[in-house]
């Protein structure tokens, strides 16, 4: 097997390492004091550099190294929040005492993300976004995680409580497989889902050291899929963060809900870390976390024939309840006027009656850190989550008992890296909410006797019993007979038995066990090349085995799917005019098994006109292969059967490419609408129908492709005022070729081909099975974008906002069948507030967000371009207190403090106030 034989390479690369150096060791030990209190710092980092050598201080200031390196040699003290410091040691020491000074934060950050090498966040040639330790710890927000929604540029929703999206620069999905978040550099994504499930399988609180976010395309360095941006989240390194830390968070949320009481909220984790003799290390997390989920509650009407018209349930007898399910099977039946057909929906069953509101998330990692030498250290690293919650994808999935495991093996040195790892997924007792509710109907009457005792009891078959002809709520009343009621023994028995049934006809339960395997590495030549060019190269390897048993995917038995792709890059990069500009040009090129290979460079320019101003600017290209789903989806999510666009998945259905035997939405819906507007002018439904079928022509939908951008940007980063007021102002246009979205179409009974009238009459009448096909947007289609953020530092209280505007350009001629979702407002801003010590070792933090409105589109309401997500506002906030003493922070906070409800998705929960309590305990606490 592939993984089998990179561990075989990993441990020999490793053994190349392991050899004993002639130099005589040199012990250097002492102590880090505070040069402004003279208090003693913990967890300060002390490292040789240029080496993976290293330790950290105690919770008593204290260090002690040894290394082989010939002296004389740097040592470099830093910690956040401290200028580092480096010290030149030419023999062994026992008395080193060292001086840290506070720093002004202000742009005094390094960043690796946006190059892959470090660099100083004021002169990253492309925007960076970036939160450290200290302000993990500090933000107002619940977590880390829902914390970076502050940052600009930056935007987050939410489709349950656990399960957060993280987006930038618009086409935000609730899969979002257009941005990459990485762990320790492994893809978090779950592979058959094609997505990361926010941080519910993730990285704790107390184990996260940094995030960067990268905004825009970034395939250059980061390969296909990094199309949107990429999200960098690194843990501590048990050699640089040693000790015992621990956190309890008591919180409450449905706060005046009207719906459900007051829940609460329930987390704890620890984490502890171990180096012996700088040569080997450990480090164990376990964090847990079990809350009441939001509720999606919404009923507004989503039947895309009649979206938007005036009506209830009462009155519209094809009345789709946005969060209501089982309602999606519709039928037309001649009991109209002269028998003219009427659409007629089943009775389904609220949300909060079929999925398991109460969420939890599992997290539990550990990593072997072994120093080989001087140069590398080498790493393994398992990763595994588990958790429950709401995905809402092409439907609202119930994610119960989902698992993710993650191994890694990894050989770093100061100037190279090389590491493989494997993602394994398990979907656990996940099912699908709609095909639960379909067939909790089905379990109790089919689909087929419903309709028909609909019927008759509509056109008074019954009336002599005491049923009233010609209304639909007494005929809805007399074919629910029978029907199973949420909270009885027997509803509760039927759901389980679905639930747990893998086959969407009888069942709701979908399998996934799918694979990834990646391998990557990268190696910076600068020490050799560094007279005339920076210059890294690197390298990567990917296989998928896909495996939902045809719950997902179309492996059913006897066609097992793998995919593989790999790519490789190099980077180049010269300091100019007196180191005052940075030119920066890389290229990668990349090669899927499906798809042709192709080349994404990028340039960048970095000009500092003095000290602390400068101005970048790029050009990116980017591309996304399309996904797994995109290619092999084959599921039928009850609405619509969803197929994915490469040929293989669809032979024999006939419904790609020229001469297909399916009709676009857009054209059924302006039949639709073309006949009751001859049936109202008075004429005969069949002589309407017969008149307007040639509205019907068979679509013609192109097998899906990679899609393309190409995206310029501008940028300017100061520092004024005496280095108290930080600016960060960036503009950016992109052009996307083939942009990946699915558009729907209809295979009616008869072909429309040959049999275009009787082909009408099966539209008229809603015989016909609606697919989801994963294409191509036919147009270019572009978007542009400007962020401001300013953050104002004045005798330890931090002020800052930022403003984001992003919009989309159609251009002309667009085909409404294939509008790229964008599902972005155009305005937003946020505010920000804080002081880390007020008086007397009390901080506060406070966060104000607005959104404006904006349009959301998406699968889950297929056949509706136009649902509008309104403007809100919310307020976070928290205020601690720090007890230097016992090593430990108490803090009290909220999000949403103000409790106003608001959505962020369509067909996504409300979401209230969530009010906390929180006791963390750290070792290492200065």
């Amino acid at each position: 097997m592939l993984h089998w034989h990179l561990i075989l390479f990993f441990f020999s690369l490793a053994s190349a390492f392991n050899q004993v150096s002639a130099q005589a060791p040199v012990t250097i030990a002492g102590q880090v004091t505070n040069a402004k209190t003279s208090e003693r710092l913990a967890g300060v980092n002390v490292y040789v550099k240029g080496k993976v050598t290293g330790t950290s201080t105690d919770s008593r200031g204290a260090f002690s190294l040894t290394t082989t390196t010939a002296a004389p040699f740097a040592l470099v003290f830093s910690i956040v929040g401290f200028t580092p410091q480096e010290v030149v040691v030419s023999e062994s020491r026992s008395n080193l005492n060292i001086s840290l000074s506070e720093a002004a934060l202000l742009g005094s950050e390094v960043v690796v993300s946006a190059s892959r090498v470090e660099e100083s966040i004021l002169r990253s040639p492309v925007s960076v976004e970036k939160l450290d330790s200290r302000a993990i710890r500090e933000t107002p927000a619940a977590n880390f995680y829902d914390g970076l929604q502050n940052l600009k540029t930056v935007d987050m929703i939410t489709t349950s409580l656990g399960f957060k999206i993280v987006n930038t620069r618009g086409f935000m999905s609730t899969s979002n497989n257009r941005f990459v978040q990485f762990i320790d550099g492994m893809d978090n994504q779950a592979p058959g889902l094609n997505l990361p499930l926010g941080n519910l399988v993730g990285l704790s609180d107390l184990d996260a050291e940094g995030v960067e976010i990268i905004p825009g395309a970034a395939s250059a360095l980061y390969g296909p899929n990094a199309f949107n941006g990429v999200l960098s989240m690194t843990s501590k390194n048990p050699f640089d963060y040693q000790g015992f830390s621990a956190m309890v968070r008591l919180g409450v949320n449905h706060i005046n809900d009207s719906e459900v009481a007051a829940k609460p909220m329930y987390e704890a984790m620890f984490r502890y870390a171990k180096a012996y003799r700088n040569r080997f290390a450990f480090k164990v997390n376990l964090a847990y976390m079990t809350a009441h989920d939001w509720h999606a509650n919404s009923t507004e009407n989503v039947d895309p024939l009649t979206f938007r018209q005036p009506g209830t349930p009462a009155t519209n007898p094809a009345y789709n309840a946005l969060n209501v399910y089982g309602d999606e099977a519709v039928t037309s039946l001649p009991i109209g006027a002269g028998g003219a057909p009427v659409r007629v929906a089943r009775t389904g069953y609220n949300e909060r009656d079929l999925v398991d509101y109460d969420t939890y998330s599992l997290k539990a990692d550990a990593a072997l850190h072994y120093r080989l030498s001087e140069k590398a250290e080498a790493i393994y690293q398992y990763k595994f989550g588990a958790g429950t919650s709401v995905y809402q994808g092409a439907n609202r999935y119930a994610i119960k008992n989902f698992r993710l495991q993650q191994h890694k093996l990894e050989l770093k040195g100061a100037h190279f890296f090389a590491r493989a790892y494997a993602t394994l997924e398990n979907a656990g007792d996940s099912y699908d909410s709609r095909f639960l509710a379909l067939n909790l109907n089905r379990a109790w009457k089919s689909d087929q006797q419903w309709f028909q005792e609909y019927a008759v009891a509509y056109l008074g078959l019954f009336e002599q019993q005491g049923i009233t002809p010609g209304d639909h709520a007494v005929a809805r009343n007399f074919a629910d007979r029978g029907r199973l009621v949420p909270g009885t023994a027997e509803y509760d028995r039927e759901l389980t038995r679905i639930a747990g049934t893998p086959d969407f006809r009888v069942g709701a339960q979908f399998k996934d066990q799918t694979k990834m395997y990646h391998t990557e590495g990268q190696y910076d030549f600068s020490q050799y090349t560094g007279s005339l060019l920076d210059v890294q190269v690197g390298g990567s390897y990917r296989l998928y085995d896909l495996n939902s048993d045809g719950t997902i995917f179309s492996d059913t038995t006897g066609n097992d799917i793998t995919m593989y792709e790999y790519g490789a890059y190099v980077q180049g990069s010269r300091m100019l005019l007196k180191d005052r500009l940075k030119i920066t040009g890389s290229v990668r090129y990349d090669k899927n098994e499906n798809f042709d290979g192709r080349f994404t460079p990028r340039a960048s320019a970095v000009f500092s006109l003095a000290e602390n101003h400068h101005f970048r600017t790029s050009f990116q290209t980017g591309f996304r292969n399309p996904t797994t789903q995109d290619q092999f989806i084959f599921l039928n999510v009850g609405q619509a059967i969803l197929v994915g666009g490469v040929p293989s998945n669809s032979s024999g259905l006939n419904l790609y490419g020229p001469g297909s035997n399916s009709i676009g939405l857009s054209a059924v819906q302006q039949f639709g609408t073309r006949v009751a507007q001859a049936v109202a002018s008075g004429a005969g439904s069949a002589e309407a129908v017969l008149q307007n079928t040639a509205v019907l022509q068979p679509a013609t939908v192109a097998y899906v492709q990679p899609e393309q951008v190409q995206a310029y940007e501008i940028g300017y980063k100061s520092l004024l005022f005496n280095k108290s007021l930080l600016a960060d102002l960036n503009y950016y246009y992109s052009t996307y070729q083939n942009f990946i979205l699915s558009t729907t179409v209809v295979q009616t009974q008869s072909d429309i081909r040959t049999e275009p009238q009787a082909a009408a009459f099966d539209v008229a009448l809603g015989r016909y099975q609606p697919y989801q096909l994963y294409t191509n947007a036919a147009q270019r289609v572009s978007a542009q974008g400007a962020a401001i953020g300013l953050t104002y530092s004045y005798k330890g209280y931090s002020l800052g906002g930022n403003a984001n505007w992003n919009k989309l350009d159609l251009g002309k001629n667009v085909d409404p069948d294939q509008v790229p979702a964008f599902n972005t407002p155009e305005w937003k801003y946020n505010l920000l507030l804080s002081n880390r010590d007020v008086y007397n070792n009390i901080g506060f933090a406070l966060t104000y967000r607005w959104s404006g409105s904006y349009n959301w589109q998406s699968a889950f309401i297929a056949g509706i371009n136009e649902a509008i997500i309104p403007s809100y506002s919310t307020l976070d906030a928290q205020v601690s207190y720090k007890m230097p003493a016992l090593k430990s922070i108490l803090k009290v906070g909220g999000s949403n403090v103000t409790n106003k409800r608001f959505r962020q998705v369509y067909g996504g929960p409300t979401i209230g106030a969530l009010y906390y309590v929180s006791f963390t305990f750290d070792e290492l606490l200065n």
